[in-house]
């Protein structure tokens, strides 16, 4: 038997600009979401969109349906967003626009998203946020400005290169601080998270209940091993890591 293998010069350049993913609980927020995508110009001939269905119960979760994702995305940049965003004024173009700023003005950047925490802030304070979007607490709210260099990301709408992937931890698990991790995990390969200009709403509230707890002491647990002392800004709250880890994890 004769073996052809397939020898790869440079970087794939085809596809659509997008691939739209996005994890699905609500078949009618979802069908809410595709609507407002289409109509600032997300379409069949220059996007595709995937869902990770959790409609009728729980497959995946924040750590694990980006992967199972992502080996099927075509798009040139791709979009990890929750069901319960929807696109207002700001379009295909527009997000075009602000990566290709942002591939001039932070060329190491890896992930891009709509809200986070500013990178390594001296203070902490609810105002050290950097954001613009719509929500249940307000009509087009700025914090800080964007695009600006952030820390963390709220999972709502998180943007990567299909060229420089970005995946979550595999031995974290559950539905809360997924976007930490992956905007820490770009701050390991050397890369950084960016709030960029790009208005959208985002329906959702959010839940601290005793899963968050969960993820959270998780998180801190693992990340305390690698960052000791640092407070993490999220939109959530600060999260400060330990000086030094537990002793069940030296």
């Amino acid at each position: 038997m004769t073996l052809t293998p397939t020898y790869v010069a440079e970087e794939e350049t085809g596809g659509p600009d997008f691939t739209i993913c996005t994890l699905v609980r609500s078949q009618e927020k979802y069908d809410r979401l595709l609507q407002s995508f289409c109509a600032v110009g997300f379409g069949p001939g220059n996007s595709e969109f995937l869902a990770a269905d959790n409609r009728d119960a729980n497959r995946f979760d924040g750590y694990t349906w980006q992967s199972a994702l992502l080996t099927r995305a075509r798009g040139r940049f791709v979009v990890f967003c929750h069901d319960d965003i929807e696109l207002l004024e700001a379009g295909r173009i527009n997000l075009l626009a602000a990566l290709k700023d942002l591939d001039r003005t932070a060329p190491d950047w890896l992930l891009a998203g709509v809200a986070g925490g500013r990178y390594r802030p001296d203070k902490h304070h609810r105002r050290f946020l950097r954001m613009r979007i719509s929500d249940p607490w307000g009509t087009d709210r700025v914090m800080g400005s964007v695009p600006g260099r952030v820390e963390t990301l709220d999972e709502c709408f998180i943007l990567m290169r299909r060229s420089r992937p970005v995946l979550p931890s595999y031995d974290l698990s559950g539905f809360h601080f997924y976007g930490p991790d992956l905007c820490l995990q770009a701050e390991l390969q050397g890369g950084s998270a960016w709030a960029i200009d790009f208005h959208l709403r985002h329906h959702g509230q959010g839940t601290k209940d005793d899963s968050f707890a969960e993820c959270r002491d998780r998180f801190i647990a693992k990340y305390a091993r690698i960052f000791p002392g640092r407070s993490l800004h999220c939109t959530t709250g600060v999260v400060t890591f330990p000086t030094e880890a537990p002793s069940d994890l030296k």
